[in-house]
């Protein structure tokens, strides 16, 4: 069925698209609100209109900083990093109240769209608040690039969140969720592309989506003996800031050695779900998103 679902979405979208690399028109900021999928669950949504919060709880615009800039996107404008160099410093920061949608997550679903013009490393989304070196409690980024012995070229695309979890003596303490993984249909350039990472605190299951379709999946677990993760504990975290373009750690002066780089490249469209989508979900997301590109 699952299959029939995708070509199905596929087959829509073919009547409707010629191949374009750079984006179709592109809309303006109302059009985000012709997708209806899960719109209930719908978080936060960050269209990248000069900064605009569409929708998103204690999430408030501060700044762009350094070569970030806001540009033609995939839907109106997005984000971008103007120098198109991991090692140029471009961001947008976002300030968090204390009681903000991400805090409050135990499940979720993470959706953007991206585009670059390289390969490489890059954070492009990271909430600061970690209690280690890493200095982050939930982030989205690229990293190693390289030729698999298949010829084909990957990228790795990965997440990090750090919830907390109670020891014996009741103290809390910060436990990681973080399947890496890597792909060819990551290590796309110069054309954009709809990537989705979920996390569903009742089976521990972590799902990983490129252009509607499902390409890796896993469970987290935790423990001894080991069971699923478990829902998020975000609320003791020390978050007051989001970054758009990079990496909290460095930012914030936690840490900076220098394969902790900036995002080569622009984003668009991020929306968190507070719950897993299903796989026709998230199939039917990129589907709106890429009419609502082509109109």
């Amino acid at each position: 069925m699952k299959k029939i679902f995708y070509l199905a979405a596929a087959m829509t979208i073919a009547m409707f698209v010629s191949c374009d690399k750079e984006g179709g028109k592109g809309g303006d900021d109302t059009d985000a609100t012709k997708v209806t999928v899960a719109a209930d669950a719908l978080v936060l949504h960050l269209p990248f209109e000069d900064g605009s919060v569409a929708v998103g709880e204690g999430v408030t615009y501060d700044k762009k900083v350094g070569k970030a800039d806001f540009v033609t996107g995939f839907i109106g404008k997005a984000y971008t990093n103007t120098s198109g160099n991991a090692k140029e410093m471009g961001y947008l920061k976002y300030t968090l109240a204390e009681a903000n949608c991400i805090k409050s997550l135990k499940s979720f679903t993470f959706s953007a769209w991206v585009k670059r013009p390289a390969l490489g490393s890059g954070t492009f989304f990271s909430v600061n608040g970690g209690e280690h070196d890493w200095g982050s409690t939930m982030q989205f980024f690229f990293d190693n690039s390289g030729v698999g012995e298949d010829g084909a070229t990957y990228q790795q695309f990965n997440a990090r969140i750090d919830s907390y979890k109670e020891g014996a003596d009741g103290a809390k303490f910060q436990a990681s969720i973080w399947p890496n993984i890597q792909g060819p249909e990551y290590a796309k350039v110069d054309e954009w592309y709809h990537v989705v990472r979920s996390y569903d605190a009742a089976t521990g299951a972590w799902k990983v989506y490129a252009d509607g379709v499902l390409t890796h999946d896993g469970v987290a677990e935790y423990g001894d003996p080991a069971g699923p993760f478990g829902d998020l504990d975000l609320t003791s975290a020390t978050m007051n800031a989001l970054y758009i373009g990079g990496w909290a750690a460095v930012i914030d002066g936690v840490n900076n050695q220098e394969w902790m780089t900036y995002y080569n490249g622009s984003i668009d469209e991020v929306r968190i779900y507070n719950r897993a989508l299903t796989d026709q979900e998230v199939g039917k997301l990129w589907q709106e998103e890429k009419l609502i590109n082509l109109e």
